[in-house]
């Protein structure tokens, strides 16, 4: 699934080359996808309009345009391409708009788990938690969001009510920046953890984001290219392998039904 440096990513490539232009058409090819919305009103609503915007929430990319905002959410495989011969599963384009300036752009999901929603109004987004890249994510909010809930370290990083946009490749590898065992609790951390898990998180994300993302399956960016994280990825889908750090092999645990990496010597 996509997560916050992969969504910001597309949000960046997309601000690039689609800022400012004017949709003239869009063409729904899986209505499935439209949550609060019918095809016909989705094209009567959007066409005509500029894209002022683009935004990203937690895992959501948010395309604002005249009056209205375009909300996505991309599941487990939803992407955005320029060209739809980027596209290796071209059946699997679901959405395409048609731009003023002769440009186009797909929207693609092989998995069809993404969502696609329609206001005529800003959303304020109360159901997520704080921005891990924004100026709210303090020391002192973070220690005050770790008090408050009594839960697994790695559950806490994952929820979107708390923190929004952390997926589990990169709970994985904070809780090993910070050198955590994903099976503490929350209210078990010291103060010397919590400040190492504080510069962990900015840090691990922003430097995905420079990396265009981690390609799993069936990311990829704007460009149709794969992102370069998964070459840097300390614990993540790397079971068995001697750790970056000490050579110990990294182990495989399973906690809420998610496949955990962690390295039982730095993560004690």
């Amino acid at each position: 699934m996509p997560e916050l440096p992969e969504v910001e990513t597309i949000r960046r490539q997309l601000k690039k080359y689609y800022l400012g232009e004017r949709i003239t058409e869009v063409t729904v090819y899986t209505p499935v996808l439209l949550q609060n919305i019918t095809s016909r009103q989705l094209q009567e609503n959007v066409r005509g309009t500029t894209i002022r915007d683009i935004r990203r929430r937690g895992k959501l990319l948010i395309f604002v345009l005249d009056t209205h905002w375009l909300v996505f959410h991309l599941g487990m495989s939803g992407i955005f391409l320029r060209h739809a011969a980027q596209s290796r599963q071209p059946r699997h384009i679901h959405l395409m708009f048609d731009l003023t300036s002769e440009k186009r752009l797909f929207y693609q999901d092989v998995r069809k788990f993404g969502k696609i929603w329609f206001y005529s109004h800003p959303v304020p987004f109360h159901h997520l938690g704080i921005e891990p890249l924004s100026k709210d994510f303090t020391l002192n909010n973070l220690k005050k969001l770790l008090h408050l809930k009594r839960m697994n370290i790695k559950r806490f990083l994952m929820e979107q009510s708390i923190i929004a946009g952390i997926g589990n490749i990169y709970a994985n590898e904070i809780l090993f920046r910070a050198r955590i065992s994903p099976e503490r609790m929350t209210r078990s951390l010291a103060e010397e953890e919590v400040r190492r898990l504080y510069k962990a998180v900015p840090l691990v994300l922003r430097r995905a984001v420079d990396r265009l993302g981690t390609t799993y399956r069936a990311y990829r960016t704007v460009e149709g290219e794969s992102g370069e994280n998964q070459n840097f990825l300390n614990v993540y889908q790397q079971d068995g392998k001697p750790c970056r750090r000490c050579g110990t092999r990294i182990q495989k645990i399973v906690i809420g039904n998610r496949s955990t990496f962690y390295c039982p010597l730095c993560q004690r």
